[in-house]
């Protein structure tokens, strides 16, 4: 190659590094700043408290992987070659992070429910208008029924196809808009405590299977609502729940929070434990999400939760999509301890 062809490709080759470095800068620049706040809201989650915007902000903390990768790529791309590992270190603990739930996969050692387990399936009814046949057919394998936004028709349309025949036992409110929620079981109830939440959340007591369970049933307050209302409401469940955290407790229902967001961290530091961290059900069922159940959009957050007291075993929900509401239900299995 002559002189001056190797000094036009030297120039095309230094052309082509500022490029990449420049791309590099770009996309570390934007990386960063996508990873600052969710990562500040999780490490001090009283900023969540301080308007809505924080709080709905906090719902991209389960994504934070992503522009990680981004700022791992744009310092690979933009930092001299010997430093470069920086880079590709930060996207492989991104990566390896974001797949942490997938770890735990069922063995031959994992339990299996039985007939004798707690079987609870929970809906947002989202006003009453989920498919009820549908919901007829997931009761089938369950002893506790828990349906928030129970409005008066939902309830009478349920009982005229049958519902009262398998779950003759209920508790709780039928009212219109967000306000009704409601207990049904196939053994007797006992009300134990209804929560000062703006939608109504009860506490109750029955037998399974000659185990006596306490049973809750929540419908939080969502964000949008106001910061304030929402961490308000947080607080009054906390104190719903509190006295029964030494019983073989089970809570479901719509949160309006993801793991993440501060209301549930001070519900699951009275001594509750998620769900998700219990017996794996289906290999990969460690990522689920259950809103919003919506056409235009993917499946984002999980905010229909299942906990339990530590006396009380479980396995990791399953959700299912509905058609008529915009969350999944959940069908939740305990087991005592």
């Amino acid at each position: 190659m002559t002189g001056p062809s190797r000094e036009a490709t030297s120039r095309d080759g230094r052309s082509g590094g500022r490029v990449l470095r420049t791309i590099g800068v770009l996309l570390a620049v934007v990386g960063g700043l996508m990873t600052l706040p969710p990562a500040v809201l999780l490490i001090v989650p009283s900023l969540q408290a301080m308007n809505r915007a924080f709080a709905f902000l906090t719902c991209t903390i389960p994504y934070i992987s992503i522009p990680l990768v981004m700022l791992g790529l744009g310092l690979f791309l933009a930092l001299p070659r010997r430093r470069r590992l920086m880079g590709i270190g930060l996207i492989v603990v991104s990566l390896v992070a974001a797949s942490a739930p997938w770890w735990r996969f069922p063995t031959a050692g994992t339990p299996r429910p039985t007939a004798a387990d707690l079987r609870v399936f929970s809906l947002n009814a989202e006003f009453g208008q989920a498919d009820q046949d549908a919901i007829l057919r997931l009761a089938q394998s369950a002893d506790v029924l828990a349906f928030q936004e129970n409005t008066p028709e939902f309830v009478q349309s349920l009982e005229d196809k049958g519902l009262l025949h398998d779950f003759p036992y209920r508790l709780g409110t039928a009212e219109y808009e967000s306000y009704g929620t409601m207990i049904w079981s196939r053994t007797p109830l006992t009300l134990v405590a209804t929560g000062k939440t703006r939608f109504t959340s009860l506490v109750v007591r029955t037998t399974v299977h000659d185990t006596v369970w306490t049973v809750s049933t929540l419908h939080a307050v969502s964000p949008k609502d106001g910061s304030g209302v929402w961490v308000q409401d947080g607080v009054a469940i906390a104190d719903l729940l509190r006295p029964y955290v030494g019983e073989r407790l089970v809570v479901v229902g719509d949160f309006n929070a993801i793991d993440e967001h501060l209301t549930m961290r001070r519900i699951r530091d009275l001594g509750l434990q998620d769900s998700m961290t219990g017996w794996p059900l289906t290999a990969g069922d460690g990522w689920q999400v259950s809103w919003p159940n919506d056409p235009r959009v993917p499946f984002l957050i999980r905010i229909d939760h299942a906990l339990h007291s530590a006396s009380v075993d479980a396995w990791r929900p399953s959700y299912v999509t509905l058609s008529g509401t915009d969350h999944r239900a959940m069908i939740a299995t305990f087991a005592p301890h």
